[in-house]
């Protein structure tokens, strides 16, 4: 079934934009279990732009990071390999469907203050919860969204018109979507993982995003960061403060929370409230981050 989907969304969308090939020589690079801090560092910097804003978002406010990295060696040596590797992947594929026509999107729209929001509260709940999932919180969160752009450049003026007649007839973009195109923005999302053979954990997180997708978490190849993704998309436009727990659909989305328990025994709704609501403060007060 997930197969056929994304074949349809190829079909319908046309040729996808080649993988940058930056993106290529750091996943190859990075396949290697013994790869070097000094090797990774030398491929990356040989495009200062894609480094500097690797720093950029290592050292906001919505990365979290506790100390200041002021170099891409000391980024990979207190990140890691593979959280580097994320970020990267997470810029690249951004930048490939960044233009004039994308940006009013990303900003009349307020798809990119949306994507940080939801990267940022993905970070931070999975460390709340200890999840250790090494930057592919962050870097789903940031790119859940990513369907949004490929359809929104691939299809053009048809995909405007209907991303307005959602917002006009305050349909569910998703549902619309799967009414007028046979598949949503997370199937477009998924898709393009699948055809860069970008991490499966990441493609399958982009494309479980919403709830109501036929695909089953648990039957996934990265539940937790897909139930993660999901609350984090629905918190960041939850009410909190004018709703109780009960009402709210990150709180009340039982089958996430189960998933994201490593011993079955979720937080109590009560105690998502206030978990979900004091990281959506602190993320709120961040002025957005900007590449």
């Amino acid at each position: 079934m997930r197969k056929l989907r994304l074949n349809k969304v190829v079909s319908r969308i046309g040729d996808l934009p080649a993988i940058p090939e930056v993106v290529t020589e750091v996943m190859d690079l990075t396949s290697d279990p013994n790869v070097s801090v000094s090797e990774l560092s030398k491929l990356i910097e040989r495009d200062p732009v894609l480094t500097a804003k690797l720093l950029k978002i290592s050292n906001s406010a919505y990365y979290g990071m506790r100390q200041v990295v002021g170099t891409l060696k000391l980024a990979l040596v207190i990140l890691g390999v593979r959280e580097v590797r994320n970020i990267v992947v997470g810029i690249a594929v951004l930048d490939t469907f960044r233009d004039e026509e994308t940006e009013m999107l990303l900003g009349q729209h307020g798809l990119w203050r949306h994507s940080l929001l939801v990267a940022g509260m993905a970070k931070k709940l999975g460390a709340y919860l200890e999840l250790s999932l090494q930057g592919e919180d962050f870097i789903a969160g940031l790119l859940h969204d990513i369907g949004k752009l490929v359809l929104w450049k691939q299809l053009g003026a048809e995909y405007r018109e209907l991303y307005e007649r959602a917002k006009r007839e305050n349909i569910p973009l998703h549902q619309l979507e799967e009414d007028v195109l046979g598949f949503n923005h997370a199937d477009a999302a998924a898709a393009l993982a699948e055809a860069w053979n970008l991490p499966e954990t990441l493609s399958f997180a982009l494309g479980a995003h919403h709830r109501n997708n036929d695909r089953l978490q648990e039957e996934g190849p990265a539940p937790k960061l897909a139930a993660l993704v999901r609350i984090a998309n629905v918190a960041a436009r939850d009410d909190f403060e004018n709703h109780e727990a009960a009402e709210l659909s990150s709180c009340t989305d039982e089958r996430s929370w189960k998933a994201l328990a490593a011993d079955e025994q979720p937080l109590d709704i009560e105690a998502r409230k206030e978990v979900l609501w004091g990281i959506k403060e602190e993320m709120s007060e961040i002025p957005s981050l900007s590449f």
